[in-house]
């Protein structure tokens, strides 16, 4: 228990997080430049696993949160995985999750489903944590000032966590325009300093902030017009001393109440960022890392099913090196997310590749829902 703690509690700090802090303090200081997915598609780059192939399997006519339903699924994945000789590994959304470990739990020694490699949906997970988000701003102001871009109805189902593109898009907008407001106040207070010679030692350091965002700006620019690597932007001194420099802000900002709130709501989506990062890079002990950070938001708005959930999905991946070394070498490479196109940022949850593929073809023109019915001989085809 003490190196899972040991593992996950330590502060992440690495180039990603760098990077993340770069395009988000230096958005002020730039003319219009592409939003935060945009440019990390841009300038990330690396070795990735090629374009996933999807197969559709036969379909069960059952209730999916049958119990029957999802026994009946995993015996017959582990019966193909048997005659491929591979691990099963199957994804389940939080309510279908918890009856399948449920089920592995009470099976026998022995029992083939012992050998299934469970996994907690990672975007019905963001869409639960966006749903965090909601919750814990409700109230302050948030929704306010995302009806300002989106129509009322339309944020009432970003906050709740079904809009999940348009909520990201819209809680991205809202960081960059916090923090745009924060450098014109720190400008409008130091020239107010300055005409009253209050603090020269304060002047000094809003200068000394200044200049390192300038600094930093310019790192951000030769970054995007392909002059410096994401290693080399993210190993200059200039950027962890504007780091430094914006942690000490933070840390000042704590003492009063309402900064505190959007500090936190700063670093809610700091860690949405990072979990975005992880799937759409491969990255496992990233993913690991993000799910990890959201346990105490989920307590905190009440999702306890997602929060006991998260607890036992991070468990059971911290035994995965001893139990199934090979599906950690593979999660390892970047295989626990599928891609539909070969770029390195491409990634998809398993869950979303469902809803993109599958659930997509049966609701368009023609589909299952939306042509003849879904009849015995459309499922078995499915």
């Amino acid at each position: 228990m003490e190196d899972f703690y040991e593992i996950y509690n330590k502060k992440l700090l690495t180039p990603q997080k760098f990077l993340d802090f770069l395009s988000v303090v230096t958005w002020p200081l730039k003319a219009p430049v592409p939003g935060w997915s945009g440019v990390m598609q841009m300038v990330h780059e690396g070795e990735h696993p090629e374009k996933s192939g999807i197969v559709f399997l036969p379909m069960i006519d059952m209730n999916a949160s049958d119990v029957s339903c999802i026994y009946s699924t995993m015996t017959f994945i582990c019966s193909q995985a048997r005659h491929y000789k591979v691990t099963p590994v199957l994804t389940f959304d939080q309510p279908l999750y918890w009856k399948a470990y449920t089920i592995i739990a009470n099976e026998p020694q022995g029992s083939a489903l012992k050998s299934v490699v469970l996994r907690l949906g990672p975007f019905h997970m963001e869409m639960s944590f966006l749903r965090c988000i909601g919750h814990v701003m409700k109230g302050f102001g948030l929704q306010e000032v995302l009806e300002i871009i989106y129509a009322p109805n339309a944020v009432t189902h970003m906050l709740s966590g079904k809009a999940v593109a348009r909520a990201t898009r819209g809680h991205m907008l809202e960081k960059s325009d916090d923090d745009d407001d924060d450098d014109h106040d720190d400008h409008d207070e130091n020239d107010y300093a300055i005409d009253n010679n209050d603090d020269v030692d304060e002047v000094a350091n809003k200068e000394n902030r200044k200049q390192a965002l300038i600094n930093s700006t310019e790192l951000y620019d030769r970054l995007l017009y392909g002059e410096l690597s994401v290693e080399e932007v993210c190993e200059d001194p200039i950027v962890a001393e504007t780091y430094t420099i914006f942690e000490k802000q933070m840390t000042a900002f704590e003492n009063n109440r309402t900064a505190r709130l959007w500090i936190q709501y700063s670093q809610m989506l700091e860690i949405l960022r990072t979990f975005i990062k992880a799937e759409r890079t491969g990255n496992w002990d990233l993913h690991l890392q993000s799910v990890y950070n959201m346990l105490p938001y989920f307590a905190a708005a009440g999702h306890n099913l997602y929060a006991k959930s998260a607890y036992v999905y991070l468990m059971t991946m911290h035994h995965l090196p001893a139990e199934h070394p090979e599906i950690f070498a593979a999660f390892q490479g970047g295989h626990h997310v599928l891609r539909r196109s070969d770029r390195y940022w491409a990634g998809l949850s398993t869950d979303l590749t469902i809803e993109q593929v599958l659930m997509r073809s049966i609701k368009t023109s023609g589909g299952m829902t939306r042509g003849r019915g879904m009849g015995e001989t459309n499922e078995l085809n499915g």
